[in-house]
């Protein structure tokens, strides 16, 4: 039997038989200690938020670099301007189509006080009694004013062209957004093909309806009136001349935003 050391008690232990609490041991249960934190840096401390391609921090928010009217909040929220992240002819095309509408919603279609939609029930009686109420016309005329064939002709073309113009319009402009839906597969691209077919027909269309009101006009009041042509084409056509111009809106080609955008920034 081995002979114990004297005073065993003040004895110290070796280290590598140091109680296991002293260290992590995995039969004991004890949990692993927390890994230290990085040199120079508390454990408290906050990471270092994450830089986003073309956005610069101003205070708790995101700003594009190139565009500070467009905010990203830091919460990861939506645009507070959705409309600037449409393409300009989408939101050019938007415009032109609310400058028709309030056109047809507040102006007098049908020269009796009728708004557009009033008009296009008209409109539509005009067509549904075509062709004989064209004979009609031609006929009264010839017969109560004395116009000889191709004065009436154009007389009755020109009528008959401002009678339609409701519901040309209308559909023209409805038809302009035939594209650009989320489920379309190319929306961008389908929506200037709508816009550009659109504005292509409604475009000759008012070439037509104007130079026919010229003629007629001329037919009425002589040649030499044709200089009072443009008072009574606003006196008249007034609201449908708003129209027209919107149609320009319609055209992909001229990037009517862009420049409304330089004009702002010339101006700024």
């Amino acid at each position: 039997m081995p002979e114990e050391p004297e005073n065993w008690w003040e004895v110290t232990p070796d280290k590598d038989k140091q109680d296991d609490t002293d260290s992590h041991n995995p039969h004991n249960g004890s949990p692993p200690p927390p890994p230290s934190p990085p040199p120079g840096q508390d454990d408290t401390d906050s990471p270092e938020p994450i830089a986003i391609g073309g956005y610069q921090r101003e205070g708790d928010q995101w700003v594009q670099s190139n565009a500070k009217d467009t905010i990203v909040p830091s919460s990861g929220g939506t645009s507070e301007n959705p409309l600037s992240e449409l393409p300009n002819y989408h939101k050019q095309k938007i415009g032109a189509t609310a400058l028709f509408f309030a056109s047809f919603l507040f102006g007098d279609w049908w020269w009796d006080g009728s708004n557009g939609f009033s008009a296009m029930i008209h409109s539509i009686e005009s067509v549904t009694t075509m062709p004989g109420s064209l004979i009609d016309s031609y006929e009264f005329w010839t017969s109560e004013f004395g116009l000889n064939a191709l004065d009436a002709i154009l007389i009755t073309i020109s009528w008959s062209l401002w009678d339609i113009s409701t519901l040309v319009f209308f559909g023209g402009f409805v038809y302009s957004w035939g594209g650009g839906y989320e489920e379309d597969p190319n929306p961008e691209g389908n929506s200037i093909r709508f816009g550009k077919k659109s504005y292509t027909f409604l475009l000759y269309f008012s070439v037509a309806l104007i130079s026919m009101d010229i003629l007629s006009f001329v037919v009425w009041s002589g040649l030499l009136e044709v200089i009072d042509w443009p008072g009574s084409f606003l006196e008249w056509h007034f609201w449908q001349l708003v129209a027209i111009t919107a149609v320009i809106g319609l055209n992909p080609d001229n990037d009517l935003w862009e420049r409304f955008n330089s004009l702002q920034s010339a101006k700024e």
